[in-house]
């Protein structure tokens, strides 16, 4: 019953969609009807004065013809879904589907120095399906049971939505999970192109002691897609150098006002506001689970190395060469945020510059331990008042 009603959520949801000029990526079943226009009623109003009026000629005219044309209804006939979307049709008949919160399809520098591409996420309902097992288990205690799933019997499906072609499907590698609502995984042998919009299915096995042991769970953006953005190229074999080896993080917002105020989130992480340096730049982070919440409210964003830090630097629309600064002061706040100040360079009042953050993650990152970087041309410093 519970499926069904999934199911009949699903569908629904399609239907808003359509209702609100959204697009699904699967196809829309349908059946097109002709409706025949309600005949006129004609019966008398029972109680209703049916007396002759003198003078009044009462002949009563013949009714009129209200019978409704006969109409037939064309039979539509579907056209029969490519063999590969016919399969991924069949299996969401009686699997169990969850949305995403957090997701992300980047690169992954593999230990060889070769690179595959992930898709991570975070699943909306995962709970539902793959509860937290109790502190008291004998073999699990307190384990979510997602961190109990593998590759195992997954199946991935994957189409650029902009061809006709039908889905490909893909083998699962590289399988990685996190609390009890994060995923990473591969589809062996995809190569994004840049830009383009995927539709992805991710189907897995709930594991034993789940809900649902043995089922297939899926993952659908129901009509939403999925978009490779690449590494940026700064045309500077020593900056290059680096992008290579490193994790891109994309930039939600940045510092490009003048009036940046001093944080106040409790979330920081050693603010001290006495000695919150002015001409400070900040920037945060589009949440994209490469930094995860952790257990026991923890952010690994919060983890990152305060001490590494470095930047390369010029003026914006300028010809002058990229200056490497090191990071002297970082402070870290909510799961998104930080704000930092370079050893020895002091921005000007209102100048723009163009700029390439570097910095190592921690324990609980996507990518623990490992450089990451992001890339903005309009950094504005301000100070806190």
């Amino acid at each position: 019953m519970k499926k069904i009603l999934v199911l009949m959520a699903v569908a629904l949801l399609v239907l808003a969609l359509v209702a609100c000029g959204g697009e699904s990526a699967t196809t829309t079943k349908g059946t097109a009807t002709t409706t025949a226009a309600a005949p006129t009623n004609t019966t008398a109003t029972p109680g209703a004065d049916t007396t002759a009026t003198p003078g009044v000629d009462t002949t009563v005219a013949a009714p009129a013809d209200t019978t409704a044309p006969v109409t037939t209804t064309t039979p539509v006939t579907q056209a029969p879904l490519p063999p590969v979307e016919a399969q991924i049709d069949a299996l969401t008949q009686t699997a169990w589907w969850d949305s995403t919160s957090r997701r992300n399809l980047s690169y992954n520098l593999h230990e060889d120095g070769t690179k595959g591409y992930t898709f991570s996420f975070s699943m909306s309902n995962a709970q539902s399906f793959l509860p937290i097992l109790p502190d008291d288990h004998p073999e699990y205690p307190a384990m979510p049971t997602l961190q109990l799933t593998t590759a195992e019997g997954a199946r991935c499906f994957i189409k650029d939505i902009n061809n006709d072609a039908d889905y490909t499907e893909y083998t699962v590698t590289n399988w990685v999970t996190q609390r009890y609502c994060d995923i990473w995984f591969e589809a062996e042998g995809f190569v994004p192109e840049a830009g383009v919009e995927y539709d992805m299915f991710i189907f897995f096995k709930a594991p034993e002691l789940s809900n649902y042991p043995g089922e297939y769970i899926y993952v659908w953006l129901l009509g939403d897609t999925w978009t490779y953005i690449p590494p940026v190229v700064s045309g500077v074999p020593e900056i290059d150098a680096l992008i290579e080896t490193a994790y891109s993080v994309t930039v939600h917002r940045h510092s490009k006002r003048w009036d940046i105020s001093y944080p106040t989130d409790a979330n920081a992480y050693d603010f001290d506001p006495s000695t919150f340096p002015t001409m400070n730049f900040s920037w945060t982070y589009a949440s994209d689970n490469t930094f995860p919440h952790l257990d026991g409210g923890l952010k690994a964003w919060q983890y990152i190395n305060t001490e590494t830090g470095f930047v390369y630097l010029r003026t914006k629309g300028s010809e002058d060469e990229f200056v490497r600064y090191n990071i002297d002061y970082m402070l870290l706040a909510r799961h998104c945020d930080m704000w930092f100040t370079l050893e020895g360079f002091e921005p000007v009042e209102n100048q723009e510059y163009e700029m390439y953050v570097f910095f190592t993650s921690g324990i609980g990152a996507a990518h623990p331990y490992s450089l990451h970087y992001c890339y903005n041309d309009s950094w504005i410093a301000g100070p806190h008042e």
